[in-house]
């Protein structure tokens, strides 16, 4: 480039006709560089579950117009066979009872290149007498890419109800991972809000809470572990569970830091369901399944593990690493109450499993 007349001018052009066609250069640069980001954010591997779901009558509708499904694996060598069973919540199974539905009160933004809004619901579990953790895109949906300022300002107007036991409490979040922004953070912790004068769910001696119990990753990956939740491919009515499944690779990225792939099955709705060992009476949760690799179509149940399908769980340590008072709030609410678990079965009551 050299200068004309005190312009610049460059291989023969006049400076402004230079100018404008490096700006038209630079706005074509800019519109390259954002569809080359799209088809970046289009094309990840890893897939957040998008396993919410408002109704048991809609499921199967919205499934197939918004959310991908994700893989059951069969438990069966020699045939395919459904791993999941009803698991009742009494009784000897009382140990089972902190494990609820959770349903957004207000429309939330939905998976896919629409800009929508619908109801969500999915699966949460009572950690303490007041608290219940779940899913982040359960209760918030998918704000992808936003940071702060609006964002927060959304996020704190988010409530959902928690539905257990046959009885219901408001909820709001106290704490959530920043899952806008990394896929691996998709977790959410909520405050039951009662009623004047009655306690929180997990207070009830019916209901209780379950036991967080990170597990080292070399121990994590030879337990035989089980899984819980609301599958939108089964009745409301019953709990779903699925016995002897496992962790397989964990990730360290920075976006995916602390998912597990896992052959632990989930569908819609089923996002937030625990992944567990029985151990005491109790249910000791290390993982919330979170996500999926891949896609799967319809309601197939796979004949076999696939790792380039696999499942996705956030493990439960990572999320106490990533926010000093999310266990501090936790056992807190547990000191407050000054009450054994009432989720807790006594080892001479306890079903085998």
């Amino acid at each position: 480039m050299t200068i004309e007349n005190g312009r610049p001018f460059k291989s023969g052009l006049p400076a402004d006709r230079w100018q404008a066609s490096a700006g038209r250069l630079r706005k074509l640069a800019s519109i390259i560089t954002f569809i080359l980001r799209l088809a970046a954010i289009f094309a990840m591997t890893i897939v957040p579950v998008r396993a919410s779901d408002f109704a048991a009558t809609s499921a199967e509708a919205n499934a197939r117009n918004l959310f991908r499904r994700v893989a059951v694996f069969s438990d069966a060598p020699d045939s395919i066979h459904d791993p999941r069973h009803p698991q009742p919540q009494t009784g000897a199974d009382k140990m089972f009872a902190p494990i609820g539905l959770v349903w957004t009160n207000h429309p939330q933004p939905d998976q896919g290149t629409a800009a929508r809004s619908d109801l969500h619901m999915g699966t949460a579990f009572l950690v303490s007498p007041c608290y219940v953790l779940t899913a982040y895109h359960v209760v918030f949906g998918y704000r992808f890419g936003l940071r702060k300022g609006a964002q927060e300002e959304a996020e704190q107007d988010v409530s959902a109800t928690f539905s257990v036991g046959g009885k219901r409490s408001r909820a709001v979040p106290a704490k959530y991972g920043q899952f806008s922004r990394f896929p691996g953070r998709d977790w959410t912790l909520l405050r039951l809000q009662p009623d004047a004068g009655h306690r929180c769910l997990g207070e009830d001696p019916n209901i209780g809470w379950v036991r967080l119990a990170p597990l080292p990753p070399l121990v994590a990956t030879k337990k035989s572990l089980s899984v819980a939740g609301y599958p939108a491919d089964k009745g409301l009515a019953a709990l779903w569970r699925q016995d002897t499944c496992h962790f397989f690779e964990l990730y360290h990225d920075i976006d995916n830091d602390g998912l597990w792939t896992t052959d632990c099955a989930t569908r819609p709705r089923a996002s937030g369901s625990p992944i567990f060992f029985v151990e005491d009476g109790v249910l000791n949760v290390v993982a919330v399944m979170s996500g999926h690799l891949g896609a799967v179509a319809d309601n197939e149940i796979l004949p076999k593990w696939d790792p380039n399908l696999a499942n996705l769980a956030l493990d439960i340590g990572k999320i106490i690493s990533s926010d000093h008072d999310f266990l501090k709030l936790i056992e807190t609410d547990i000191d407050r109450f000054h009450q054994p678990n009432p989720a807790q079965v006594p080892i001479g009551r306890r079903q085998r499993h």
